[in-house]
């Protein structure tokens, strides 16, 4: 394959628009250029906005002695990290002869970009954008709070700027909250996959490191620490309705079975940390109810808790406790 034709599958890769067969191509290329390091990276390039980006995917976060609920989960049970390599361009300064809109009147004020993107504005948030945007780029700067719906456009990717952090979108939505007196930046994803990463801190080189997202995913950006913290929304929204719409009414279904729908629901990993829970089945009604309930529900009957490490959900406990 050559440099084009790999740069365009990773173009495909960040949009969510790869087959199965180009999946499994971009993770064997992983496979064969990862090295030994605790927390493996994959490198690979893409390039757009006259920077040469490189991806790498962590492809075994969790110890292999852990038993994930299905295959799928064991794939999806990775936390996809990235790191930017070759940044060719300094940071801009904020646009300069830019329109700048300040938020100081209503609770929420939407702002109609050139391109057709619909931004959100939250009361005492600024935004800074150019009358047109760029060929290459649709770069707008941050301070405060918005939710951005972007129109797709796979020519030119929309970057987000506030302070050392970048987020970096095809066409998707976001919420970015990054107020001066804070601590930290939030970027939350509501549909489609978004990338972030740190413009300041350099691991090595030049590369940068940074996280790709998706629903119901979060990142936290420690200005102090410069670190990167991944997580899981405080409500998960329904993001994919089963196939063929059940209810979530079980009766002595397996465990196994309800986790597998609720992944599938929500989009997020659940990991049973113990082979005990193999044989568990769940009776009850979890129609109508957030995640982190249904989830509740679910461990009580099995005597068992959950807890977020990052952006999966991992159950623990000594089994069914005889409730079988």
């Amino acid at each position: 394959m050559n440099q084009h034709a790999f740069d365009q599958l990773l173009e495909k890769y960040l949009a969510g628009e790869c087959t199965p067969e180009e999946e499994r191509l971009i993770r064997e290329w992983a496979d064969r250029t990862t090295g030994k390091a605790p927390a493996p990276l994959t490198p690979q390039e893409r390039a757009d906005t006259g920077r040469r980006i490189r991806v790498r995917l962590e492809t075994d976060l969790f110890p292999r002695t852990r038993r994930l609920w299905s295959l799928w989960a064991a794939a999806a049970a990775i936390l996809v990290v990235i790191s930017l390599f070759w940044i060719r361009q300094e940071p801009r300064p904020e646009i300069q002869d830019g329109v700048m809109v300040h938020n100081t009147d209503s609770p929420l004020k939407q702002i109609r970009l050139e391109d057709g993107t619909l931004v959100t504005l939250k009361e005492g948030s600024r935004l800074t954008y150019p009358p047109r945007f760029a060929r290459k780029a649709r770069e707008v700067y941050l301070t405060g709070e918005a939710f951005f719906e972007v129109k797709r456009d796979v020519s030119r990717p929309f970057i987000v700027h506030t302070g050392d952090l970048v987020t970096q979108v095809l066409g998707t939505s976001f919420t970015v909250r990054s107020y001066d007196e804070a601590r930290s930046i939030e970027v939350q994803v509501a549909t489609g996959r978004v990338a972030v990463y740190n413009n300041a801190t350099r691991t090595g080189g030049n590369t940068r490191d940074g996280m790709i997202l998706t629903p119901n995913q979060k990142i936290t950006f420690d200005k102090h620490s410069k670190r990167l913290l991944p997580g899981i929304v405080d409500t998960p929204a329904v993001i994919r309705l089963p196939e063929q719409k059940a209810s979530f009414v079980f009766d002595e279904a397996p465990l196994p079975r309800v986790l597998e729908l609720l992944k599938e629901t929500y989009g997020i990993d659940i990991v049973l940390e113990s082979h005990l829970f193999d044989q568990c089945v769940f009776t009850g009604d979890l129609n109508d109810l957030p995640l982190f309930t249904q989830m509740d529900l679910v461990c009580k009957s099995i005597d068992a808790t959950f807890e977020r490490r990052g952006t999966t959900l991992f159950i623990q406990g000594d089994g069914c406790g005889g409730k079988r």
